[in-house]
Parts: structure tokens; sequence; C-alpha cells
């Protein structure tokens, strides 16, 4: 039979219908707490919510309202004033983040009920004697098979059978809680650009120490299996964090937690980008060797069609020229351009490719190539393609290729426009270490090529300032 766990939710309107014939029942009268909790009931049954969701629903409100009667409740009740938002309220109707012993005794003071009710604790008053363990429940059925070495009775074989499945089955994981951690790591991905990377950090932290407790729960096979994938996700994610705010030493720890998280689930895909994130940090720490590796192992492992590939063929290309290695990092560009056609002109997203970034990464290899031309105008070209895109999109790569573009063009003689191109760099909307990083390279060479330039001291200047905003 299909359970409420197991079903896709219903959406609201069903809901409202439950909790309307309920009111007509009382004549029109708000609900009394037990016949709310006897609404809350039906629509969990009816509609397959978590045990919040359907108290909320059974009162009637939205998201909103439960957060501010929320407050109300606790103000009446003189207790210390907290807050919460929208969207730490959706996580726990999604039982994928519990909340503190504080805030269940305020939910339920809201609700007047309980704990177990609520869905947030287990109520044992009426277990039966015996232990619980699987392994003990093994040994439970194989003593229930010596007594009984032959088949004899059918429905005696047919009991243990269907226990050992039981057995298998058995979970503290509901499917609420899966789908609340996809579309949070979904989210992550597709607003990466649009999160403070300080922001982000502490939120993904929280939630990669999540999956670390659900992975101590019960679980099935396939269950574990998505637990690992998503803490390979959420560690990628924290390792791009990291080296965005500098952190390299952290960005490399959560690299490896991904792909060790990754080989345990047999995701080639998600090992691959644990391994262009390293590529990148090893990249922009100077060490090209390592960076190489990294992205040889990742382009290896990367799916053909996917934008793992693409991405991690951007980074042979950028590693080989920085090597020197002439004729490896001109075959990849041509294997680089080719894929490129098959990408979109831009993809919002950490976890994509597209022809922006493409140009870009190309314009960083021709700098190393020393092809100060092509390094212009590809770079040129790809500051046209990001002008295009919809604000705040990229807004570290579309840096890092303003100052690329800085680079060509002090090479060719033109530091004025160099300098205005790395000042406009550091505006980008979003701080990241790489930029920083990228511009004082940009300014080491201005300063050799150009000692006497009044300009050069514009952009010390510009540096000088973001280093004090962040800091």
């Amino acid at each position: 039979m299909e359970t409420p766990d197991s079903r896709t939710p219903h959406d609201a309107q069903c809901a409202q219908q439950v909790r309307t014939r309920a009111i007509a029942e009382h004549d029109g009268a708000e609900l009394p707490p037990r016949a709310l909790h006897a609404v809350a009931e039906q629509i969990r049954a009816c509609c397959g919510h978590s045990p919040l969701k359907s108290l909320r629903l059974a009162a009637g409100w939205t998201v909103t309202q439960a957060v501010a009667e929320l407050a109300r409740t606790a103000r009446a009740a003189d207790l210390p004033e907290r807050g919460i938002d929208a969207r730490t309220w959706r996580r726990w109707e999604s039982q994928y983040v519990r909340p503190d012993d504080d805030y269940q005794d305020r939910l339920a003071r809201l609700f007047a009920t309980d704990p177990v009710r609520l869905g947030f604790a287990n109520d044992y008053t009426h277990q039966q004697g015996g232990s619980t363990n699987r392994r003990d429940a093994l040994r439970t059925l194989g003593a229930a098979a010596l007594v009984a070495p032959t088949l004899g009775r059918a429905s005696d074989a047919e009991r243990i059978a269907r226990e050992l499945t039981r057995i298998s089955e058995t979970t503290d994981v509901g499917p609420s809680t899966l789908d609340g951690l996809r579309q949070v790591i979904a989210d992550y991905g597709h607003q990466y650009a649009r999160y403070p990377a300080g922001d982000l950090w502490q939120a993904a932290l929280t939630d990669r120490h999540r999956v670390a407790e659900l992975l101590q729960l019960r679980t099935t096979l396939r269950q574990r299996r998505e637990l690992y994938i998503a803490a390979a996700w959420l560690s990628v994610i924290l390792a791009w964090s990291a080296h965005d705010q500098g952190d390299n030493r952290a960005a490399l720890a959560y690299a490896a937690d991904a792909r060790h998280h990754a080989d345990q689930a047999d995701h080639d895909e998600l090992n691959a980008w644990a391994h262009d994130i390293a590529a990148t940090v090893w990249f922009y720490s100077g060490r090209p060797d390592e960076a190489l590796r990294a992205a040889e192992r990742g382009a290896s492992a990367a799916p053909v069609g996917t934008s793992a590939r693409v991405r991690l063929t951007g980074q042979l290309a950028r590693v080989h020229a920085r090597l020197g290695h002439a004729d490896a990092a001109t075959e990849t560009l041509q294997v680089l351009l080719k894929q490129a056609e098959q990408e979109p002109v831009h993809a919002a997203g950490l976890f994509t490719s597209d022809t922006a970034r493409v140009l870009s990464i190309s314009a960083t290899a021709y700098l190393s190539l020393d092809q100060h031309e092509q390094a212009r105008r590809t770079a040129q070209e790809a500051v046209s393609v990001y002008q295009q895109a919809p604000p705040g999109s990229s807004p570290t790569r579309q840096a890092i290729t303003r100052i690329d573009l800085a680079i060509a063009c002090a090479r060719l003689g033109d530091p004025d426009r160099s300098v205005t191109e790395g000042l406009t760099a550091l505006t980008a909307t979003r701080y990241a270490a790489a930029i920083v990083t990228r511009a004082k390279d940009l300014q080491k060479m201005l300063e050799s090529d150009y000692p006497s330039a009044a300009v050069v001291g514009n952009l010390k200047r510009g540096l000088a300032e973001l280093h004090t905003a962040q800091h």
C-alpha cells in the first residue's frame, strides 16, 4: 500500500479542502487544538506532507504567517527573542534540518502539541521488549531457522524472507529529507555567484555537517549512496568557497573529501568536478605542475559531453601553456574551442560551461604562450559576451577576463587602458581571492615594464582599497 512518505506530496489546495471541511463541521469557528491535530493527521495521510507542514496547513497559514505566529507566541510567553526566516522554516518542514531543543519547545507551544507530533522525536510508549538492532534481529531470525533446519512449514520460510526484506528496507531517512537536500545543493550550484563567499561557506558547512549526521542513521543502500553524492557536492561547493576566501589549504582538503565520497559513490562526474577545483587552487597558488596532475585526473574521469569535461579541457590548456608546453597547449586549445561550439553562449551556475568561459580561459592560455595580440582579441571577445549576460553573472570570471585583457594591453604598449581594465576588474560585485591574485600579477608586470607611468599607482591604490574593504 502506498504510504504518505513514498508519494509525491499534494499541493496546498488539497490541504485547504481538508481544512475547509473541518471548519464547516465546527460551524465556521476556528479549530481547537484537538481538532487541529486531527486535521493535520488527515492532511498528512492524504497529501503526504511532513508533520510540521501538515500542522501549518491545518492552521491555514502561509510560511510567512507561521513565522510571525511563532514570534508572537514566544513574545506572549515572555521568551527571549529569537528570529528565523521563511527559508529556515521550510527546511524544518522538509525534515532536512531539525530545529534545536528550544525551537522544538516553541513550535510545540505554538501548535499545542509535543515534539513527537511535530515529527522531531519518536514515541516508544507501545514498543514491545526486544532489540530493534538489525544485527540482533538477524540473529533472532537465524536462531528461528536453526530450530527448523528444513523448510518444513512454508509459512516460516516465507515469514523469514519477508522479515529479511523488511530489515533491508528499514531507514531513518525519509524521502522529504533527501528532496530537501537536492533542492539546497541545486540552489547553491545555480545561485553560487549571488552569495557572498563567507555566507555561502557557513550555510554549506551546516548542510555538510547535517549530511554527516544523516550518514550515522539507518539508511537503505540507495539512500546511503545518495547521501555520499550529496556530501561530495557540498564539499566541492565548500572547496570553491574556501578558495574564493583565500583559504587554499581548506579548499584542497574539501576537494579531497569530495573525491573520497565521489569514489565511494562511483560517481565519475563528481570526481571530475573535485579535481577541477583542485586544479584551480594549484594554478592560482603558482603550482602548475600540481595543477596539471589534477586536471589530467579530472579529465580522464569526466564523462564525454558534460560541462565538467569542457571545464577540465580548459584547465589542461591553460596549465600546459603556463608550463611552456606550447604544442600540448595549442592542441588542447583546438579541442576546447571545438567543444565550445556545442556550449551555450552563457550559462549561469557553478557547475556549467559556456562560450564566455572558454574564451576567457583561452585568453589566459594565449598570454602564457606570449601570443599577446591573440590574447587581447580573445579576452575582448569574452568581455563583450559577458556584457550581454544577465547582471551579476559570473562576476569572478568576468573580473579575471578583464585583468587578462589588461595584461595583454600592457604587453602591447598600452598601460593606460591596462590600468583602466584592471581597476574595472576590482569593482567586481563579488569578492574572490583569485581576482586579487591575478591583479597583483598585473601590478607586478606594470611596475616592471612601466616604472615611471603615473597610472600604475592608480592600480596599486585600487588594490589597497580593496584589501581594506575586505578586512
